[in-house]
């Protein structure tokens, strides 16, 4: 049950950031990171786009990178599992 609501409000928030990232402020990285930190560790099929994300476009990597090293110890540890070498 909570690996389904972890997927859910994932999904949301994703959705969310992906809106928000197109306005003139964006805030929408923000919620996006937020809502791979829900899918993560519940979705391994998410763990892998992100990783192949995350080699092919710099700008994602870059700000992932950014986000992992200014969140608290456990939330970072869920995005440095994504981090390519």
């Amino acid at each position: 049950m909570m690996r389904i609501l972890s997927r859910i409000i994932g999904s949301i928030l994703c959705f969310i950031g992906i809106i928000g990232m197109l306005t003139p402020i964006p805030f929408g990285i923000i919620f996006f990171v937020i809502g791979l930190m829900f899918l993560i560790p519940s979705t391994p099929s998410a763990a892998n786009g992100v990783r192949w994300a995350r080699s092919k476009v710099g700008f994602f990597d870059r700000s992932m990178s950014m986000m992992t090293r200014r969140l608290p110890v456990p939330y970072s540890r869920i995005l440095r599992q994504t981090e390519i070498d």
